[in-house]
């Protein structure tokens, strides 16, 4: 697509936002625990070089976990600047000193973590290019990132158990989110239930989502999203990497082209030449 974009003859466009692509992060695992650490790794994240880097600038980069333009989502949120000497400060408060072979410890410990991929799906290609572009940057910072691709229901299988360090995920999307995608975070279904168990206000998240499903007041249903997106945006438990968009490529001379209201609903019918 991105070879057509300045054609005369023809047109790209892309869409709003639809999900995001995101990285979990266990918050019961003995390193992620620490907020600290969580927070390292977004400031270590360079989202605008994976944007255009790895998706060749189709897929904006994301600061938050939904896109400001999904419903009761534009939330003022402070996004989590790529700064590596923010990250270092982080890892150095927290105790994680920088050893003469590069790589960060504390208490004999060493900073590493495991990342989980899948291997078997259509889109796996861009997880493990994604991986292996962060295992090099964190490296930097003394940060060993171990990489390790699974068969599909394997994957799946250990994210809701909870067997994982760091695990790539992507949002539900439109028409679905956020309330879908939030209302699974209650129970082991993905693994967001088992990542965030390490969350001191887990439970407050939990019961202001269930709110959220029931409430039929606009004005409670909003304020109930904004403590929601807050409290998962301040506990760092999402990096999130960019937002997927529906891409259309098209000959100039076709008019009327425009994007529907979800990832799937494509308008045939309002197309026409002149």
């Amino acid at each position: 697509i991105s070879q057509y974009v300045d054609s005369d003859r023809f047109t790209v466009s892309l869409s709003d936002p639809t999900s995001t692509r995101h990285i979990v992060l266990n918050t019961t695992h003995d390193i992620l625990g620490d907020t600290a650490v969580r927070k390292a790794l977004q400031h270590a994240t360079n989202r605008q070089a994976i944007s255009e880097g790895i998706f060749y600038g189709l897929e904006p980069a994301a600061d938050t976990l939904y896109s400001p333009t999904v419903p009761y989502c534009d939330v003022d949120l402070e996004p989590y600047a790529y700064d590596t000497e923010e990250a270092a400060r982080l890892l150095d408060e927290a105790g994680w000193v920088m050893g003469s072979d590069g790589g960060r410890s504390k208490n004999g410990q060493k900073l590493e973590l495991d990342k989980k991929i899948p291997v078997t799906l259509a889109m796996s290609t861009k997880p493990k290019t994604i991986s292996e572009y962060l295992q090099s940057e964190y490296l930097k910072l003394g940060i060993s990132l171990n990489i390790h691709g699974e068969e599909e229901q394997s994957y799946r299988d250990n994210m809701k158990a909870g067997n994982f360090d760091m695990v790539f995920n992507i949002c539900w999307g439109m028409p679905y989110d956020p309330q879908s995608s939030l209302a699974a975070m209650r129970a082991p279904v993905y693994g967001d239930y088992a990542a965030q168990q390490g969350l001191e206000d887990k439970a407050e998240i939990d019961q202001a989502i269930t709110d959220i499903l029931t409430s039929t007041d606009e004005a409670e249903r909003q304020e109930l999203y904004d403590f929601v997106l807050t409290r998962l945006h301040e506990d760092a438990v999402y990096i999130p990497l960019t937002y997927e968009t529906n891409k259309a490529l098209y000959t100039s001379e076709l008019k009327g082209v425009h994007f529907g209201t979800d990832q799937y609903d494509v308008d045939f019918a309002s197309m026409y030449f002149e």
